[in-house]
């Protein structure tokens, strides 16, 4: 297993996938803390509380991290499916035994760089953030170790599901008109139409909305607690709703919830993958 993890690494680290990929979770990440400190809703925000310092950084970590986690999924996804269009899949399974110590040699590989990545998001959006709002834009340390720490989370298991997506598409076109027609628009969609009906409490498990709310829905509560201080109970279901629809996540969820169920759909991918990649002919 060792052997297969290290070939893993040298993989990784001779090809240019990896780090193309890094550069928009960078660029981002630092757009996301810095223009959603300083533009957009913040000044109105700003304007309701008297113009107070306010821990706008913890929002705009959520945000940068809902931006970036679809690039963590085309890394895992290409990865795999590289396998299959450059035909170096039929070596390294004949020579692997058995299969799937292959996958679990790239989860382990790959879960890896997607810290790498996490930490990139966490580093670059907390620089955004300290140019728009200051040091006193992240509230407590604590705090901005969680919601950094819930950012890489988000972001490891993208990956994973990715990984696992692409095993069992085999395709990188596919792979990544997929993900991305998931993610940019068919979700929303799906999420609209829902949010009319007597189904619209099923929102919150869709995947990319129990992604987001990974983060969002620890990093929203945060600010608001911070802002209301002793009148956080006093604080309306509205206005928790509009800092939700700029940052993502969803009212009264926990952020626990969100990063079980989006477990869940890592875990599916991940055993699909398994299990397609054990079966199929690679000759």
């Amino acid at each position: 297993m060792n052997g297969l993890i290290k070939a893993e690494f040298r993989k990784i680290f001779t090809t240019h996938l990896w780090w193309a990929l890094l550069i928009p979770v960078v660029v981002l990440s630092f757009l996301a803390g810095w223009g959603g400190t300083e533009f957009g809703q913040m000044s109105i925000i700003r304007q309701m509380t008297g113009g107070q310092d306010l821990p706008t950084g913890l929002l705009t970590m959520s945000l940068s991290t809902n931006y970036v986690t679809v690039f963590a999924a085309l890394l895992g996804a290409l990865a795999m499916t590289g396998e299959y269009r450059h035909k170096t899949a039929t070596t390294t399974f004949l020579t692997a035994n058995p299969r799937g110590a292959v996958l679990g040699a790239k989860l382990i590989a790959y879960t890896n760089i997607a810290l790498i990545y996490g930490i990139a998001n966490t580093l670059f959006a907390s620089l955004g953030g300290l140019l728009g709002a200051g040091s006193d834009g992240f509230g407590e340390f604590a705090q901005w170790l969680m919601v950094g720490g819930a950012g890489i989370l988000s972001i490891v298991l993208w990956t994973l599901l990715g990984l696992g997506f692409g095993a069992m598409v085999t395709s990188s076109v596919v792979a990544v008109l997929v993900l991305l027609g998931y993610v940019l628009v068919f979700e929303s969609l799906v999420s609209s139409a829902m949010s009319s009906s007597a189904m619209s409490w099923l929102g919150d498990y869709l995947p990319g909305a129990a992604s987001n709310g990974i983060v969002s829905n620890l990093s929203v509560p945060m600010f608001v607690s911070d802002v209301a201080g002793a009148r956080e109970p006093m604080v309306s279901e509205t206005a928790y709703r509009l800092l939700h629809s700029v940052f993502g996540g969803s009212y009264g969820f926990p952020w626990w919830g969100s990063l079980l169920v989006f477990a869940g759909y890592a875990a599916v991918f991940v055993a699909g993958g398994w299990l397609t990649s054990s079966k199929r002919d690679i000759t």
